[in-house]
């Protein structure tokens, strides 16, 4: 069973994903976010960041946009072909989410100041596998992307897509991958299976749609190419 068919126009709520994932157990697996390194911006002005990012496939989708204000922090991190991937976030949510190279805290980061920066890790959510292409309303009121073989996470009460998740890892039996999710599916799954991890139907799935957009991503190719060679 999947979600019902969205658009931009009539995007799926918060609600009707939030009970998705409560009524459909057996679709949803668990994955980690882990320690990643960033860079911080403060912003100078109030503005728009527009997050472009990849899907499964390696195609550039518009995710979503986020208005900033002054103070506001710019999060830029790259995806998995090295383009820029920018995320915003209230001041009020920086020291919960990253820790500032050199032990600074926000307060002490100066307007219009880049930083070095290391999220933190240590959370886990529950999360579903984009079937097809989907449309969220976000928690932040604008209308997020996620292409398939993307994910929706599940952070407290609220459902965030997830088109590149460079900082998370599958959980399967308590165990957390040591291959972030970007990485070609048979590299989960050998990671995985050499943990000694019992795969849930659910994971299995993920991989089966993650693979199907692996095999039209070429960045993915070439990286698993050169993986087969070093190991010839």
């Amino acid at each position: 069973m999947t979600l019902r068919t969205s658009t931009k126009e009539n995007p799926l709520s918060q609600t009707e994903i939030l009970n998705y994932v409560k009524t459909h157990r057996a679709e949803v697996f668990e994955v980690a976010k882990v320690a990643i390194d960033v860079n911080l911006t403060k912003a100078a002005e109030a503005g728009t960041i527009k997050t472009t990012t990849l899907a499964r496939d390696g195609h550039k989708i518009d995710e979503t946009e986020n208005n900033i204000q002054e103070g506001f922090a710019v999060d830029t991190r790259h995806c998995i072909n090295g383009d820029l991937d920018q995320y915003a976030k209230k001041p009020a949510k920086v020291a919960g989410s990253y820790e500032i190279e050199g032990g600074r805290t926000w307060d002490e980061v100066n307007l219009g100041e880049t930083v070095k920066a290391k999220t933190i890790g240590g959370e886990h959510r529950q999360a579903i596998v984009a079937k097809e292409t989907l449309f969220l309303a976000t928690d932040w009121g604008e209308i997020q992307e996620v292409g398939k073989g993307g994910l929706v996470t599940i952070s407290g009460n609220e459902a965030i897509g997830n088109n590149n998740p460079c900082d998370m890892v599958l959980v399967v039996d308590g165990k957390e991958s040591a291959v972030v999710m970007t990485e070609p599916v048979y590299k989960q799954r050998k990671n995985l299976e050499a943990q000694g991890a019992k795969l849930t139907p659910a994971v299995e799935e993920f991989f089966a749609i993650a693979a199907e957009e692996d095999r039209k991503n070429p960045y993915l190719q070439q990286t698993q190419t050169r993986s087969n060679s070093q190991e010839l």
